[in-house]
């Protein structure tokens, strides 16, 4: 009996954690309470026909996978022979797919209808719907007598396609089962362990460095390439992009790869999987010289915008471009030649950090114009996640107490990401090290305290299964297990409401709401920086007593004193914070002036910043920034930043109202500092 593919992944998920409940559960599959228990029906109907204990759910708290469950996995990890699954409708499309790429031979409907064990009449609904998908891609998949099924489209499309439907497929728990099942009928064989070897040693060879993940995606992808070439199914590159492709130091890699593999020498062949390198990997090399690439240059271009966008200022900027340039040229080669990449993350990324992916989308823009390519979502949020990972680093770190490391198959982004959450939930641990799955099998860990994986490992070390983007459900649990395992204590989560409680059984409280309020800021959550629903609104910030209207005032530097003075009145800032947004301005030049007449002065949160805030000055003459008449400015929003992502929400909203030129030009005929209040308050929703 075959296992289907929802009840399969929520499998998987109980596999990788310890110990876990109903809640718990339905925050990290987004299913309903009602959904799994079918699917732990379904799981468990599997489980008795193989002889197999099943997972207790029913009236009990914690959900708990028996050890002879846990065993059986093990051993099937090693010998992938049996089918224990059956294709879901996205799964069938993709196989039909990559079946009639691979295969040599005249295929029918006979053929099909054996390989995924449905009727002929599913199958022709089946290639319908891959059509509409593949259409996007530029192939159709046709039938006739003298050819069977077969492909139409360039050959470079073809394995675009193919590679998008493998880089669906590569998520799913069973795919090595199914990878087995596909290839069954090939009587030459070609292996993932070898391929995979191959390209280990090729990266060990040229000191590159391989995105774990991707890495696995361009060795499943071979094995089908493989048997492409098979067929004398050869791409066509233009005489010029041959000539640019072959002085590029990824060539000789790519010849090696082909020599190993025993592929076609042809040049065209060559070109393609020098494209496939380029889109993998980076060289373990210092920053290239900043005239000599144009990738580079755009790098810095990305941070000052972002930083611009952000209202923040990075400490360590040559840093923080280097680490993107380093994500970013491998992305680009993956969108100049259409290289697909799943981001399993991207759903999450859009809902966790709205503001954020907004914000890199839009710096984004003119960078995919300059470059002529399409800048997909999925890279959108690596290059999101990568940010958020720079914003969320902890001020300092504390004393170390119990060293950990972090292992992520995901790349330096999803890394970064765990590192610096792991790093905002306990003070007690520092994380010495993040790896990749193959450098921590590889290497000697025995000295680390604690291990913290994305993906399921086998380590004598406390292990604890973590995610790139964590729910606060998922991160009460993974404390709880971490206080209990490591450290031998319990720990106990007191909610705001049995807090006021107990404090109300021995006195009386005058003040309620103000009691929450200061007892809030004492919650185990607050000590990370959480972006839905913890962020100010506009209209939280931008109040009568922080908005001005003038004539006018004496130069630029006058205004944004003028500017500040609200906050420093209401003690949020400090005059220190006033100077350094002046200094700031003398030293980068008028990059506050975001648009016309528009202007958003700030400066580091420790240049004395006390808490959050914004102030707005309206002039009805303008002022000029650095004495430029370029740089003309009559609306001036001065920002008080306390990190770099409490005030992502309220600036979110204020861009968001600014690049409308009709509220600019209502914002400048407002009158009084009523109305003005009222129209930041109409543009201050919650999504």
């Amino acid at each position: 009996m075959m296992i289907d593919k929802r009840p399969s992944l929520l499998l998987d998920y109980l596999l990788k954690v310890k110990s876990v409940n109903m809640t718990q559960i339905m925050d990290a599959t987004q299913l309903t309470k009602r959904q799994i228990s079918y699917d732990l029906d379904k799981v468990n109907q599997w489980l008795k026909e193989k002889d197999l204990p099943i997972i207790q759910f029913k009236g009990i708290h914690y959900i708990v996978v028996p050890d002879a469950v846990l065993e059986y996995f093990r051993d099937q990890e090693i010998n992938h022979h049996e089918r224990n699954f059956v294709f879901s409708e996205e799964e069938r499309l993709a196989v039909i797919y990559l079946y009639v790429f691979m295969r040599n031979d005249t295929i029918s409907s006979f053929h099909l209808t054996q390989l995924l064990q449905v009727s002929k009449n599913t199958v022709i609904s089946d290639i319908k719907k891959a059509n509409k998908i593949n259409g996007s891609f530029l192939v159709e998949i046709r039938y006739s007598r003298k050819h069977g099924y077969h492909l139409v489209g360039t050959e470079f499309d073809k394995r675009a396609l193919a590679m998008h439907y493998i880089s669906r497929l590569i998520q799913v728990p069973y795919f090595e089962e199914l990878l087995d099942y596909l290839l069954k009928e090939e009587t030459k064989k070609i292996g993932f362990r070898e391929v995979l070897t191959i390209l280990k040693q090729i990266e060990k060879q040229f000191s590159l460095n391989f995105v774990e993940e991707r890495l696995h995606q361009l060795a499943n992808f071979l094995i089908f390439y493989y048997y492409r070439l098979q067929k004398k199914k050869f791409v066509q590159f233009h005489v010029d992009e041959v000539a640019l492709l072959k002085k590029d130091p990824m060539h000789k890699v790519a010849l090696t790869l082909s020599q190993l593999l025993h592929l076609e020498n042809e040049e065209s062949e060559l070109c393609f999987l020098t494209v496939q390198f380029l889109g993998l990997s980076f060289r373990k090399s210092s920053p290239p010289k900043r005239e000599q690439d144009l990738l580079f240059k755009l790098c810095e271009q990305l941070v000052f915008d972002f930083e611009t966008k952000a209202c923040i200022v990075f400490e360590k900027k040559d840093e923080v471009v280097h680490t993107l340039y380093q994500h970013f040229k491998p992305a680009f080669f993956r969108m100049k030649y259409r290289i697909p990449v799943e981001n399993p993350l991207l759903h999450q990324i859009k809902n966790v950090h709205k503001e954020l992916y907004m914000l890199v989308k839009e710096i984004l823009h003119p960078i995919g114009t300059l470059l002529k390519i399409t800048i997909p979502e999925e890279e959108i949020g690596f290059i999101t996640i990568h940010f958020g990972a720079l914003l969320e680093r902890p001020k300092q770190e504390m004393p170390e107490k119990k060293k950990a490391i972090v292992v992520c198959p995901s790349g330096i982004s999803s890394s970064l990401m765990v590192k610096h959450q792991l790093e905002s939930l306990f003070s007690e641990i520092v994380v010495e090290k993040t790896l990749s799955l193959r450098e921590f099998q590889e290497g000697q860990f025995d000295h680390y305290d604690l291990v913290f994986s994305t993906v399921k490992l086998e380590t004598k070390l406390p292990c604890f299964y973590v995610k790139p983007i964590m729910t606060p459900n998922e991160k009460h649990n993974l404390v709880k297990e971490v206080y209990h395992l490591l450290f031998g204590t319990q720990y106990h989560d007191i909610s705001l409401k049995e807090l006021i409680q107990t404090i109300g059984k021995f006195t009386t409280i005058y003040d309620e709401e103000g009691l929450k309020k200061e007892l809030s800021r004492f919650i185990f959550y607050k000590k990370e920086n959480v972006y839905k629903g913890k962020q100010p609104l506009l209209e939280d910030l931008l109040q009568a007593e922080t908005i001005q209207i003038m004539e006018e005032v004496f130069g630029w530097k006058e205004a944004i004193k003028a500017a500040a003075n609200p906050l420093l009145i209401n003690g949020t800032i400090e005059t220190s914070y006033v100077d350094a947004m002046i200094e700031n301005i003398d030293t980068l030049g008028p990059y506050v002036v975001i648009g016309p007449e528009v202007a958003i002065p700030h400066a580091r949160p420790e240049k004395g910043v006390n808490r959050i805030g914004m102030s707005f000055l309206k002039l009805k003459k303008p002022v000029y920034f650095l004495n430029n008449n370029d740089y003309s400015v009559r609306l001036l929003f001065c920002i008080a930043a306390t990190d770099n992502t409490t005030h992502l929400k309220a600036l979110s909203q204020l861009t968001e109202l600014l690049n409308e030129t009709k509220n600019l030009e209502m914002l400048k005929e407002l009158e009084s500092i009523d109305d003005i209040t009222s129209f930041f308050s109409q543009n201050s929703t919650i999504d």
